[in-house]
Formats: structure tokens, sequence, C-alpha cells
């Protein structure tokens, strides 16, 4: 099971009168880990705006390519994260 996904079960356990404390035990969540927000989509979101635009333009390249045309763009990433980026924008 997932970290986000034992997050929603710890919502869901208070949501149905469990303490935070008991919540987080019974889904191994530390309490400290409740409030996280993640920062990836926040810094991705330019880039993959843009991800989709050039790949509207250019529907046959793929993600090696629109990787060039970002690191033009001034978005360099490594190829790993342009994968995960293009999986993402055409989902």
């Amino acid at each position: 099971m997932s970290v986000p996904a034992r997050r929603r079960g710890v919502a869901y356990g208070r949501e149905h009168g469990l303490s935070a404390r008991r919540a987080c035990t019974l889904f191994s969540v530390a309490r400290s880990a409740l409030g996280y927000c993640g920062v990836k989509p926040a810094k991705d979101a330019k880039a993959m705006e843009r991800m989709k635009a050039l790949s509207a333009q250019y529907p046959r390249y793929g993600y090696r390519r629109m990787r060039i045309f970002l690191a033009r763009d001034g978005y360099a990433m490594s190829p790993g994260r342009a994968y995960r980026l293009w999986r993402l924008a055409l989902t």
C-alpha cells in the first residue's frame, strides 16, 4: 500500500471517530507525515504545460525530442524526469 493511500486511510479513520494517534498506528503512518504536501506537482506544472503544448504541435515526437525542446525553453531535466512527465501529460 502506498503512503498516499495510507494517508487517505488515516483520514477515513479520523472521519469515523478514530483519534489521529490510533488511526496512524493502524495504518502505519507517522503522525508527522499527515500534514505533508508534495512539492513535485507544483514544480513540474509549467514544464508539463509546455510539454502538452509541444506534443499538440508535434504529435509524432516522443519524450526524448520533447526533452530537447524543453531544454531550449529553459526546462532542463534528466531523461527519467522527462519520461515521468511525458507519461503524466498524456494520461
